[in-house]
């Protein structure tokens, strides 16, 4: 109000040490009343925009810590696919040299295997448990070692045999294997081992017999 501006400027000349002025007029009082006012909302508009400032840059730093973080996640998803893709190549090479050995392990052994049969058939020397070629990779220690899971792993394996179907292999293998036509190898077996040969036919005639 004009009273209450007057009251201001007289206020502000006694702290000043200024004599008290005289009241002003009308249109004094409605220039000093805007300068006021005009002050009050520059003031109050330079608060507002140092806070709205302060406001953009946090969220300027919000914006660049989501990016950043965003960014890092990212980087650890692409980290973590490629020590996947990298676990899986070491893996799949590993897997394939296991194999490359298994496979040459099983055609050694079964060039073994057939050469043996090719000796123990052209002799008449006797024989023991351990010296017939069982159709095992791992040569057993007795009959309960020869079973239809080794026996299938190494008759039916791919690595040898590769022109032959697997009837083919398995009837050729019943037909060296048939009690029959091992009756004449029998005699050669001292007494003492021939009840374990005898169980480990039975053993391998069995298994080939089921895979038919």
């Amino acid at each position: 109000t004009e009273e209450w501006v007057n009251e201001q400027v007289h206020f502000s000349d006694r702290l000043n040490g200024r004599q008290p002025s005289q009241p002003l007029d009308r249109e004094q009082l409605r220039r000093r009343m805007w300068d006021e006012l005009l002050y009050e909302y520059e003031t109050e508009a330079q608060k507002w925009m140092k806070h709205e400032s302060e406001m953009k840059k946090g969220d300027r730093e919000r914006e660049f810590k989501d990016r950043k973080r965003a960014i890092q996640e990212d980087i650890s998803r692409i980290e973590a696919k490629v020590r996947q893709r990298r676990d899986s190549e070491r893996q799949a090479i590993a897997e394939e040299r296991r194999r490359e050995r298994l496979n040459r392990a099983v055609l050694e052994a079964w060039n073994g295997y057939e050469s043996r049969w090719a000796a123990i058939t052209s002799s008449c020397e006797a024989l023991s448990f351990e010296e017939i070629p069982w159709p095992v990779l791992v040569p057993p220690r007795d009959a309960a070692d020869i079973t239809a899971d080794k026996i299938v792993t190494f008759i039916l394996h791919p690595a040898h045999s590769l022109h032959q179907s697997r009837k083919e292999i398995i009837r050729s293998a019943l037909l060296r294997w048939h009690p029959d036509r091992f009756r004449r190898l029998l005699q050669r077996i001292p007494e003492s081992e021939r009840k374990a040969v005898e169980e480990g036919i039975c053993a391998v005639t069995r298994c080939l017999n089921d895979l038919l």
